[in-house]
């Protein structure tokens, strides 16, 4: 069944399904010059002793259907040589399983249902090439910490009572939540604006929700003509995070390092933790077990939200500032591999980075390029072409052009490289570049 958009009272209501349903609803939304924007919202939850058993029942049920399903389609191929399917296993085997399992009628049904799809999206994206196959989740690990719900009929929803805010989620009631700095109950959800889903996340003693929101803006128009002192290319790197500008310019952004930074103290903690009681039997810790668990936590999350926010200050600089921005398509899941420089890798984050600038420049109808992985930027004379293949090695990081005699800093000269690239792909696309 196609999917169809109907305006009614200035708010866009949808019916049909699709199996790309984003690209369903903007194809109805054409005749509307509009397009559907989905973007999130993360809350941090102040949940009583009531609401975290009610959280920890939700999540122990979504683990337990994850990992039973998973179990159930390795044996059903096993037996057949077939594929058990989510609907199959929906509509045969999960009343049965709730009967046998009396605690799973505690849960949402969405929950439950989102488990299961979760693991045969885990497939896909195995035969697909993009991920590993799918394995059993655990308590102890952040996968087996965390489940989904769906929105139907207003079980979602962000409240305010005795000037509070609270988030309604299914089967576990109201929940207070810290309201973020300088926002409004109102601006969390404007109207118009749809929640699709939450995802509810444990860390220790922490959670937080996270609202997929949906809404209908007017189509943004993309740049066709832009000057060039509107484009930032951009040459990522370890020693700093990156070296960006345009033609005779460049500007240096250090890499703040956070895993490096705070390296001492985690291990400081670490080593208090492991010196703690733990029953590795039963997966039980003392008190001071606990309190030790959770300073860990702690600090690793506080790696991980200095991380995001430098991320989401740097690209947001950009997207409001340049028309377009040239980058490499590096091979981060390979880079990794390199077991020497893994840890630093993961600590810059690029594809992070990339993903909130290239979102925030399509929002506005820029440009977000990406040259080909295989492009030699660093080998390459930026003043004449010639390809130096002694500049290969890491550690020369400034080199002489044997041709021309250009002097070059590596880096400097990968971003001069990605900038010509980027512009001639600009071009090919029909953009026109003024002097």
């Amino acid at each position: 069944m196609a999917v169809t958009a109907t305006k009614v009272n200035g708010q866009f209501q949808f019916s049909g399904r699709a199996i790309n349903i984003t690209q369903a609803k903007n194809k109805a939304l054409e005749p509307y010059n509009c397009i559907v924007h989905d973007y999130g919202i993360t809350l941090e939850l102040l949940p009583d002793d009531a609401q975290k058993r009610a959280l920890a029942q939700q999540i122990g049920n979504a683990r337990f259907m994850r990992n039973h399903y998973l179990s159930d389609r390795k044996d059903y191929y096993k037996a057949t040589k077939k594929t058990l399917s989510v609907n199959e296993y929906k509509s045969k085997y999960l009343p049965q399983l709730k009967k046998d399992f009396p605690f799973l009628q505690e849960s949402d049904k969405f929950a439950l249902e989102a488990a299961i799809e979760h693991v045969d999206a885990g497939y896909k994206n195995f035969f697909a090439g993009r991920a590993k196959l799918p394995k059993f989740t655990s308590k102890w690990k952040p996968a087996g910490n965390s489940y989904t719900t769906k929105y139907t009929n207003g079980n979602i929803a962000i409240l305010e009572e005795n000037g509070l805010p609270y988030v309604k989620l299914p089967k576990v009631g109201k929940i207070r939540f810290v309201l973020p700095k300088g926002r409004t109950i109102a601006s969390l959800i404007p109207e118009g604006t749809a929640i699709l889903s939450a995802v509810v996340k444990r860390e220790t003693n922490h959670h937080t929700v996270s609202l997929q929101l949906e809404a209908v803006i007017p189509k943004p128009e993309q740049l066709m003509e832009m000057h060039v002192s509107d484009i930032l290319a951009a040459d990522m790197g370890l020693k700093r995070f990156a070296v960006i500008g345009g033609p005779g310019w460049e500007e240096e952004v250090e890499n703040p390092r956070w895993i490096r930074l705070h390296a001492k103290r985690l291990r400081r903690l670490q080593q208090s933790l492991s010196r703690k009681q733990y029953d590795k039997k039963n997966h039980k810790g003392s008190k001071n077990w606990e309190k030790a668990k959770k300073r860990v936590a702690a600090e690793q999350r506080k790696v991980k939200n200095q991380r995001k926010d430098f991320q989401h200050k740097l690209s947001r600089k950009i997207a409001d500032r340049y028309s377009a921005f040239l980058c490499e398509d590096l091979n981060i899941k390979g880079m990794v591999k390199n077991r020497r420089l893994a840890k630093e890798i993961s600590s810059a984050s690029w594809g992070q980075f990339f993903t909130m600038v290239k979102y925030k420049l399509q929002r506005q109808g820029k440009w977000f390029v990406q040259v080909d992985r295989w492009f030699a930027s660093s080998q390459i004379c930026s003043r004449c072409g010639y390809k130096n293949p002694e500049v290969k090695d890491l550690g020369v990081r400034e080199w002489i052009c044997p041709q021309c005699g250009a002097r070059h800093d590596r880096d400097e000269n990968a971003k001069d490289n990605i900038f010509g690239r980027g512009v001639q792909e600009l071009k090919a696309a029909g953009v026109t570049i003024l002097p």
